[in-house]
């Protein structure tokens, strides 16, 4: 075997070693998580996924509208196919997105570990900056969670491992360059990172090297679309154009904001801190004891937090791709002052200790009623009872998507089951802001006035059944125990409490404060 072989077979031994422990620790991880984080998990991906494999399953609007690239759910699409060839288990189909989302993360940390190895030309390096990702907080919350931000951090670190940091030639480009498309395909957001280290590649090279990348990525940008635009004829049913109605929806119409928009500086002083957790000093460090905003790096994060600044609605989560520069910038001062420090055991034992205690409070505590309502509502005894009304629903009057559905149930007969919606205003375009403000979705009009809301929404009576109401009243009823005006409903209707789960001890939303109350027709159990 040649030198150049022998040296390609040790760096492809070493980075499958590190994804097969890393993935030992993302399967733990993942089947871990107990708690619910936000509805993205389940309605962007695991309930489209569903519904094309099992033939039942939740579609937002989003889905409808065709917003969102088919190339995120097809893969968990293809997990849930894998398992229905061998059991239609409920316990293996909640699994199976588990699985998947740990060999994602997997993939990864060990492409982190060749991105931090080739940047920094130093192995100790690439083993920090990994066994960082493992021990963070926010990695261990999220990082296994079905998120289109978790994919597109996923292909941003495969990118980043490939991208030619020492080199001019132009032919390296095209492998790192398919997974940026990728990315951007998934979320057109991504690409302010692409855009910088291409334009900062090209300004490197030559210009007969320029014409030759362009023509070449050109063609493969070209084919990578074609592809997806197959995939999404495939799975929508019809051709649709993904890239056009995101912009059309979130730039064009503006309706964005319809979700909450944020302050300039939420990315910095909450979306940072709250991502690097315990990491937060290191990074501020490295920034501004090495000067690294300086280099291409910096200029990547400072040009993505510019942008997203800009852009009204905001969530941790949409800077979650910049994670793996984050991470190498904290194993640099990890690296050039704390292993050097008489104090490093120390500062070791109590920053691993105080991430685990974070770690497992927000995965195995925190909101976690909202995962166990649907482990109740699957339970022996309550199934009897709804078969013995002979009506299998459950009605949530709860803030929209509160709970993950039919990714987590597995069962046709709770497609009578509802839950309150929060449709965006399609008919409107953003181009006056106040009539945005205005608008009211289902779930605001419900904790507007609840009263109202049952009135016009509901029949009289429990045991009534009307068709000219959106909704009649089902076998049980959810409520979070904030909810005080609609506990009082309920039970003057007739409604006894038979349940109550803990959910948090508190919550961004106070709408969701609290124990989750389920409610039963009288005689329930």
């Amino acid at each position: 075997m040649s030198a150049d072989g022998h040296s390609w077979f040790q760096r492809t031994w070493r980075v499958s070693h590190v994804w097969w422990v890393v993935l030992v620790v993302r399967l733990v991880n993942a089947f871990s998580i107990s708690t619910f984080f936000q509805p993205d998990e389940f309605f962007q991906c695991l309930e489209p996924a569903h519904r094309l494999v099992f033939g039942y399953g939740y579609l937002t609007w989003e889905w409808q509208q065709g917003l969102r690239s088919s190339i995120h759910p097809l893969i968990y699409a293809g997990a849930y196919k894998l398992v229905s060839l061998v059991t239609d288990n409920t316990v293996f189909v909640v699994s199976a997105p588990k699985v998947m989302g740990a060999i994602l993360a997997a993939t990864a940390e060990a492409h982190l570990y060749v991105f931090a190895k080739r940047y920094t030309n130093n192995e100790q390096m690439a083993k920090i900056t990994v066994i960082l990702s493992i021990l963070n907080p926010f990695n261990w919350y999220v990082i296994t969670r079905s998120f289109s931000n978790t994919l597109e951090m996923v292909l941003t670190t495969i990118g980043l491992a490939y991208w030619p940091w020492r080199s001019s030639d132009y032919r390296t480009m095209f492998v790192p360059c398919g997974f940026a498309f990728v990315s951007c395909i998934i979320r057109p957001t991504n690409s302010i990172i692409w855009l910088v280290l291409g334009v900062y590649f090209v300004a490197i090279v030559s210009l007969q090297s320029n014409f030759k990348l362009v023509a070449g990525l050109a063609v493969e940008l070209s084919v990578i679309f074609g592809v997806s635009t197959l995939l999404d004829r495939l799975f929508y049913g019809f051709y649709t154009f993904v890239l056009y109605n995101f912009v059309e929806f979130n730039v064009i119409r503006n309706l964005s904001v319809f979700y909450g928009s944020s302050p300039w500086h939420f990315h910095i002083f909450q979306s940072i801190p709250i991502i690097l957790t315990t990491y937060l000093p290191f990074f501020v460090h490295a920034v501004w004891k090495f000067k690294l905003y300086r280099d291409i790096l910096g200029l990547v994060c400072m040009s993505t937090l510019l942008l997203f600044s800009c852009i009204g609605h905001k969530e941790f989560r949409f800077i979650y791709p910049l994670m793996p520069i984050f991470l190498l910038y904290s194993a640099y001062s990890v690296r050039q002052v704390y292993l050097k420090s008489r104090t490093f055991k120390a500062w070791a034992v109590l920053v691993i200790v105080l991430n685990v205690v974070i770690a497992l409070f927000f995965t195995t505590v925190n909101e976690r009623g909202e995962i166990d309502i649907l482990d109740y509502l699957k339970s022996e005894n309550v199934l009897d009872y709804l078969k013995s009304e002979n009506v299998l629903d459950v009605g949530f009057l709860t803030p929209c998507h509160s709970t993950p559905w039919q990714s987590h149930l597995h069962d046709p007969r709770f497609n009578n089951s509802w839950f309150i919606t929060c449709e965006p205003p399609l008919h409107l375009t953003g181009k006056d802001p106040q009539l945005l403000r205005e608008y009211r979705d289902e779930s605001d009009q419900m904790y507007d006035d609840p009263r109202h809301f049952v009135h016009t929404n509901f029949p009289p009576e429990i045991d009534s059944v009307a068709d000219e109401f959106k909704y009649n009243w089902p076998a049980r009823v959810v409520i979070f125990e904030a909810f005080v005006e609609m506990d009082e409903i309920l039970k003057h209707l007739g409604y006894v409490e038979c349940k109550r789960l803990f959910n948090s001890y508190f919550h961004w939303d106070d709408r969701r404060r609290g124990d989750l109350v389920v409610f039963c027709r009288p005689g329930g159990s």
